[in-house]
């Protein structure tokens, strides 16, 4: 009976010491869960901040890429660096790697691409700002240009009519024009028929800015038909660029006062009935003309 007794406390011994081992286990078990929920959802949340992060770092480096197409040069060795830094940044995003491992990577080099895009934004604001100086001075230099044409252009006008002055100022004149038929016997006449000479008479006006000396004067007397009475020597004068031919000449020495001239020409039987120009010319000008009717 002692012996049942004793047998019966140990297994309630037991049972007690499992019940107790039991409830450890529970507690501990349940801790164990506590602490793994706590643990899945700290995870969670660093997951989440991380991706958040990473996101967070490669929207930086895709503006760090636009910022690069919206920087305008025409320096083509910029240009060149530029596209190799997009193309390291394309590389840079399309790594395929654990969150933690691309902030890390994107953190290193973020700082050096925006070294390296502040870099660019200087060279090309300094470029910019030397092409704006050359434009100015370009567009300076042309109107100097342009102003130092319109003078050359200006002068060479003042030349010209300086010139035309000077032309005109030193061209001779002949006044009282007169022409009168002459017999053979040197006596003055009024008909064709009986006319052996003609002689033009006139004035060479005093000129104190013409040249003084031998001038040779051409005469042209041009019937009614535009024909030029012509001389045996066949003389010609160049005027306003093309030959045109002379009835006669003479060489006078003219020393800048009025000087009375008279150069004959010999009919051969050319002279017509009607009105007949006179034209007096000296290197190549016409310096007096007058009309007369001959019958």
């Amino acid at each position: 009976m002692t012996e049942n007794k004793s047998k019966t406390g140990v297994l309630y011994g037991i049972l007690g010491l499992l019940i107790v081992v039991l409830g450890v286990s529970v507690y501990m078990l349940l801790d164990t869960r506590k602490n793994l929920t706590l643990v899945s959802q700290d995870l969670a949340e660093k997951t989440q901040y991380f991706r958040m992060e990473r996101d967070s770092l490669e929207g930086e480096l895709r503006n760090i890429y636009y910022r690069y197409d919206s920087l305008e040069t025409d320096n083509v060795e910029i240009q060149k660096e530029m596209q190799l830094q997009q193309e390291k940044i394309e590389k840079l995003i399309a790594i395929q790697a654990d969150d933690a491992y691309k902030i890390k990577m994107y953190r290193r080099e973020m700082e050096t691409l925006r070294s390296v895009l502040r870099s660019y934004i200087v060279q090309i604001d300094s470029l910019n700002l030397k092409n704006q100086e050359l434009m100015a001075e370009n567009k300076q230099l042309r109107n100097t240009e342009l102003q130092l044409t319109t003078e050359k252009e200006r002068l060479q006008q003042d030349k010209e009519q300086l010139e035309e002055i000077k032309d005109l100022a030193t061209t001779l004149q002949a006044t009282e024009v007169n022409l009168v038929l002459m017999n053979k016997r040197d006596r003055e006449v009024n008909r064709i028929r009986s006319a052996e000479k003609v002689r033009v008479d006139f004035v060479l006006r005093a000129n104190k800015v013409a040249p003084a000396g031998e001038t040779t004067i051409y005469l042209r007397i041009i019937r009614p038909d535009e024909v030029v009475l012509g001389s045996p020597e066949m003389e010609v004068i160049e005027s306003g660029g093309e030959l045109i031919p002379a009835s006669a000449s003479r060489t006078v020495y003219y020393e800048n006062s009025d000087l009375p001239v008279s150069i004959f020409w010999t009919n051969d039987g050319e002279i017509v009935p009607g009105a007949h120009r006179v034209e007096l010319y000296v290197h190549g000008k016409l310096i007096g003309s007058s009309e007369f009717v001959l019958g």
